[in-house]
């Protein structure tokens, strides 16, 4: 896999175990184990979720979003060298509620960290102000041509921007089988974006879902249940968690309990643990 000398987070993870977020790579590959199915990979980064399913499954129709320009390259590369018959159609741009060029901020060590710029008066507690600020295009999920085969799986890792994506691509991704966003309150509290459009579209349009930690506590049982309990839980995060930048973790719904292909074991939960 090819990504930038700068690089220290991802491309070394991926180095060390062969995986980059390897749970959650197991997990893609398996809920695509029939005939095909649609992935939408929105914050594609250099591809280290979307090419582990097209090696295992040419099949899948794959949306890679990515809107800074270095990670774009290297994942034009990343494609070409290691699924290039494969049914993959990147995008350089971000998605948002709105279209139109927005400010951009760029981590110089952590390539995963890019995210769009809002001047919100929070104290940065990453260094932000730091950052060199561009600009990148960005469109509405809802206004692009995406055809959708079942199942669908979508994930949306987009630093803090997922209300955004969300608000503009509602129709889009209610038709999900399967949905997985970052949730950091620290980072959607620096974009001004409300976290209660996530938790609304999750209890409007899923049935089950799971708390999966991260990083450092990747592994760790995450809770399990009615997409109300999760979201419930993650109402309290809000303010609790909205300055203190290392305070994160991943949400998935699943849309119903006898789903295609459960990619979070929904099917394994005892009785005694659903409402």
């Amino acid at each position: 896999m090819s990504s930038s000398s700068k690089d220290v987070w991802i491309l070394r993870a991926y180095a060390e175990s062969g995986r980059w977020a390897f749970q959650l790579s197991e997990r893609l590959v398996a809920f695509f184990s029939g005939t095909g199915g649609t992935y939408l990979d929105i914050g594609a980064n250099i591809g280290m979720t979307s090419i582990p399913i097209l090696q295992q499954n040419p099949a899948v129709q794959c949306y890679a979003f990515e809107p800074e320009p270095v990670n774009y390259q290297n994942l034009l590369l990343n494609i070409s060298v290691n699924c290039p018959s494969s049914h993959i159609r990147p995008f350089q741009m971000a998605l948002h509620e709105r279209k139109g060029m927005l400010p951009f901020e760029i981590s110089d060590t952590n390539l995963g960290a890019h995210r769009l710029h809002v001047e919100t008066g929070l104290a940065p507690k990453l260094a932000e102000n730091s950052r060199r600020v561009t600009e990148v295009a960005c469109e509405r999920l809802d206004d692009l041509p995406i055809e959708l085969r079942h199942p669908v799986f979508v994930k949306i890792d987009t630093e803090g921007a997922e209300p955004f994506v969300v608000a503009g691509g509602r129709h889009t991704l209610a038709q999900a089988d399967a949905i997985l966003l970052e949730w950091h309150p620290y980072n959607m509290a620096r974009l001004g974006a409300d976290p209660t459009v996530v938790l609304d579209f999750l209890e409007t349009h899923f049935q089950y879902g799971e708390i999966e930690h991260t990083d450092a506590k990747a592994g760790q049982p995450g809770r399990r249940g009615s997409i109300k309990e999760i979201t419930g839980q993650l109402a309290g995060t809000i303010e609790e968690w909205k300055n203190d930048p290392s305070q994160y973790l991943d949400i998935i719904g699943i849309r119903n309990h006898n789903g295609v292909a459960d990619p979070v074991g929904t099917d394994r939960i005892e009785e005694s643990e659903m409402p």
